[in-house]
């Protein structure tokens, strides 16, 4: 679409104007006076800045760049998503020396760079320290085993701080040697759980008689790897999940004036054992979302580990779009990643003997991360109709914004859409509908149509890219 269409640049408002958003017919709110119904942007009205949007490849690099598509793999997983950061796991001085070649890491930073005209950031995370720091002498844990082994050993009867801090610092040397500089390092993944089959490492947020405290831990990284010349920001703690205050808990006792972001997961499960992004479902995170971005003013949140765990496969794109929103514009998290980049059975991309398939959750991250960028700023968004969500981003020159609503209704329904008071050069629309196993993924609609009608089917997402 070329012809100029009125939009405000400053103060823009998709409200009660000409065009028509079909989106879900839902229940409105009670409210004493009318509401406005509309989809409403104000882009004078700005939140976090964003350090964007990632996966991890933690696993499975080998069948990666050993895979004969993997040309076209690449592109998949950065150009056509959209991916700013990438995580690994930290392998430095694994116990299995088929588990220490970071050539694999080297080649898909290269590709991605490649692939996106820029070097993606990084963000290393240790799943475990070598087994010689382990009380257990091994990296991966076991869920029979006592508590006080999947952790740091004791050196004298104090816990090994020191050889922690060593090996990340020589990690980052390492690392470093090889061509791989991270942005970002945690020091610790889910420093709350106790892994039943892989790799793990235990702390609790201050130390106790069994476990070492993740306060310490930091404190004694954090100074050793100031000697760097360039020393990556330090994420935490990465807890498992942001329920029963989880983050709050672990950020109490350390000194955040040490940490570059905040950073947690998103794995939630009830007493019935059922994940709870299926059920109750994804709003059941909102309270402990908003908790959660108030803790620390001065820190960006990162979100950086979700995936829909027992999906069957063909299930969670909603889901996981849903999440994303929530993230951004209810926690005012600057960063998602998603768990698996790629995976054998999983992941964004799942890898398959000598095929691939692209997933629902691939869709659902494209969605948000295809027309967005790091330094890009949140902008305010909202909606007249509950189960509509909606977010909407614009670029450092205010010359794009990118507005994504998910419709999480059963129904299809409209709204108001008014683009009112500078010039809109192009608009562009892209729209998936969730179906487990039958979805329509990433279709590009013919622009904001002449008669002013645009269908958002249930269980749909629509990116709408606006260029000023």
């Amino acid at each position: 679409m070329s012809r100029p269409i009125p939009l405000g640049l400053l103060g823009l408002v998709l409200g009660g104007g000409p065009w028509t958003l079909a989106c879900a017919d839902s229940t409105r709110e009670p409210a004493t006076e009318p509401r406005p119904q509309g989809v409403f942007v104000d882009a004078s009205v700005t939140y976090q800045t964003l350090e964007g949007f990632g996966a991890s490849v933690a696993w499975y690099q080998g069948a990666l760049v050993n895979h004969p598509l993997k040309d076209e793999i690449y592109e998949h997983i950065f150009a056509e998503l959209g991916l700013d950061i990438l995580r690994f796991r930290n392998r430095y001085q694994r116990t299995d020396a088929d588990d220490r070649d970071l050539s694999p890491e080297v080649e898909i930073i290269q590709r991605a760079t490649d692939s996106l005209g820029r070097a993606p950031k990084v963000l290393l995370t240790s799943w475990s320290p070598p087994g010689a720091v382990k009380a257990s002498g091994a990296e991966h844990c076991d869920s029979n085993d006592p508590t006080d082994t999947c952790t740091l050993r004791r050196v004298d009867g104090e816990f090994a701080y020191g050889e922690f801090a060593a090996y990340w610092y020589d990690s980052l040397h390492h690392y470093a040697e090889q061509g791989i500089v991270p942005d970002y390092v945690s020091i610790q993944n889910e420093p709350d759980f106790h892994p039943p089959g892989w790799e793990g490492c235990q702390f609790q947020p201050a130390e106790t008689d069994n476990l070492p405290g993740y306060d310490r831990a930091l404190a004694e990284v954090h100074a050793r790897v100031s000697e760097l010349s360039s020393p990556p920001a330090l994420l935490g703690p990465e807890t498992l999940g942001i329920h029963y205050n989880k983050v709050a808990e672990y950020l109490g006792p350390l000194d955040t004036t040490l940490l570059g972001g905040i950073a947690h997961h998103l794995y939630e499960t009830g007493g019935d054992g059922v994940p709870d992004w299926r059920q109750p479902g994804p709003d059941s995170y909102l309270a402990q979302m908003r908790s959660t971005g108030n803790l620390v003013s001065d820190l960006s949140l990162f979100q950086t580990e979700f995936s829909t765990a027992e999906d069957s496969f063909i299930e969670g794109g909603l889901e996981t779009a849903w999440l994303i929103h929530s993230s951004m514009a209810e926690e005012g998290t600057a960063a998602f990643l998603y768990w698996d980049l790629v995976w054998g059975y999983g992941g964004l991309v799942s890898l398959q003997g000598e095929e691939y398939t692209i997933r629902d959750q691939y869709y659902s991250v494209r969605h948000f991360a295809r027309f967005t960028d790091p330094g890009w700023l949140r902008v305010d968004a909202s909606s007249s109709l509950r189960d509509l969500k909606v977010s909407a981003y614009v670029s450092p020159e205010r010359d794009q914004l990118t507005v994504v609503l998910v419709n999480t209704a059963s129904a299809e329904v409209s709204l108001p859409l008014d683009l009112g008071g500078a010039d809109l050069t192009s608009a562009e629309l892209y729209r998936t509908i969730f179906d487990p196993g039958a979805s329509q993924t990433w279709e590009q609609l013919d622009g904001l149509p002449e008669d002013g009608s645009l269908a958002m089917p249930s269980r749909s997402v629509i990116t709408l890219v606006a260029r000023l």
